[in-house]
């Protein structure tokens, strides 16, 4: 009889687990039943959560591929999701949490939540009316369990003149379906209750509650909560604008910390560490960086204080002022990593920034007509099944 094969300690065999790439983890689920389980304990996910480095994902017409940066290289991975029936057309990719969203046009009548990692992907059905935009997607952070809901807005033609002409509406999903019954003109109910779904309408002046399309594509998302930089349009003054899914109220949480900013300037959010918010402004004039951070993790009971942590003068930066596609980006080892069309061409390339030098790499499809991104960081938590 052979002896026994020695064993590592389950305390070094987590350590080591923690440190391998996801694509590693997502094969290993079916190694044993305990290393399965830790795959998908909460805490052994958080730990691997701020260890690996943040990607790109690039939404083409026809593929989903990975960006993965080491500077200065660059290493560019096609997802295999055909087989998940995902339409990548015209859609547009924000964060929630762990996944991706996947936002349509009204007319789709669908959105999708998805870890390409895992090749994983949640249809959420929307039975609403044609002017129904979808702003973004959150979930109630109060209870136990997620709860997940979605913002959108209601495009009244008949109240155009007023202050009404978008009906914010909040839903959440019951039965994994969204549903409206009509479409008001008049001013809603309160509440309408629908056969699978509860529509709350949210009666608040569109100055205290700025939704632009630029926010639409360009919010993050954190801690279940949605979060965007928006104008006041008294005082001109740029601040970060919330919408809280537990209380389902749009609040502001702080000023940006400059304000006597141009408003061709470039500001970008961005989730930094997990759990504060990172903020890129460019110069109109100069092209000059500023990369702020937050002190402290964002909640409702600390003052945010935001610093300086990086202020980049390269001479070849790219002017990321009015991207037809967009701005994204991630702060890695005192290194900032930027997405975004080529000044010249608007071809996808990716920028790596650190001191002084600004390195631009092509992703070199030619064929690429039209593209979306986002950050992103690799993970290994299923998308769920039932909401």
């Amino acid at each position: 009889m052979p002896p026994p094969q020695a064993r590592l300690p389950w305390e070094l065999e987590e350590e080591i687990l923690t440190r391998l790439p996801t694509k590693f983890l997502v094969r290993f689920r079916t190694v044993c039943k305990q290393w399965n389980s830790l795959f998908n304990d909460r805490s052994f996910i958080y730990n691997h959560l701020f260890l690996p480095r943040p990607q790109f994902i690039l939404l083409t017409k026809y593929t989903i591929y990975s960006i993965d940066i080491t500077d200065p290289t660059m290493k560019l991975l096609e997802r295999h999701t055909s087989r998940l029936g995902l339409s990548l057309h015209k859609a547009n990719i924000t964060t929630c949490d762990e996944f991706l969203f996947f936002n349509y046009h009204p007319w789709e009548e669908k959105t999708s939540l998805c870890n390409p990692w895992l090749r994983q992907v949640k249809w959420i059905k929307l039975v609403v009316d044609k002017h129904f935009d979808v702003f973004g997607l959150g979930y109630d952070n109060s209870r136990p369990e997620k709860v997940y809901k979605m913002l959108g807005y209601m495009r009244c033609p008949s109240k155009v003149q007023t202050n009404s002409y978008l009906q914010r509406v909040s839903m959440e999903v019951v039965d994994n379906v969204y549903k409206m019954l009509e479409y008001f003109r008049s001013p809603p109910e309160d509440q309408i209750n629908c056969a699978f779904q509860t529509l709350r309408f949210i009666d608040t002046p569109d100055e205290d509650m700025p939704m632009s399309e630029t926010a639409k594509s360009s919010h993050v998302s954190l801690n279940g909560n949605l979060y965007w930089i928006a104008c006041n349009r008294q005082t001109r003054e740029y601040f970060i604008q919330s919408f809280d899914f537990s209380s389902e109220i749009f609040k502001p949480v702080c000023l940006l910390p400059f304000q006597e900013s141009s408003s061709c300037d470039e500001h970008v959010l961005a989730v930094f560490k997990g759990d504060r918010f990172s903020l890129l402004m460019q110069c109109y004039l100069t092209r000059k960086i500023e990369i702020w951070v937050t002190k402290r993790k964002i909640d409702d009971t600390e003052e945010v204080v935001w610093m300086n942590l990086m202020t980049l003068t390269a001479t070849n930066l790219p002017k990321l002022f009015n991207k037809l596609y967009g701005v994204s980006y991630f702060v890695y080892d005192n290194t900032l990593v930027m997405c975004c069309g080529d000044d010249e061409s608007g071809k996808p390339c990716i920028y790596i920034v650190k001191g002084d030098t600004c390195n631009k790499i092509h992703i070199g499809a030619d064929r690429i007509t039209w593209f979306t991104h986002c950050a992103y960081v690799p993970n290994w938590t299923s998308v769920p099944l039932e909401f």
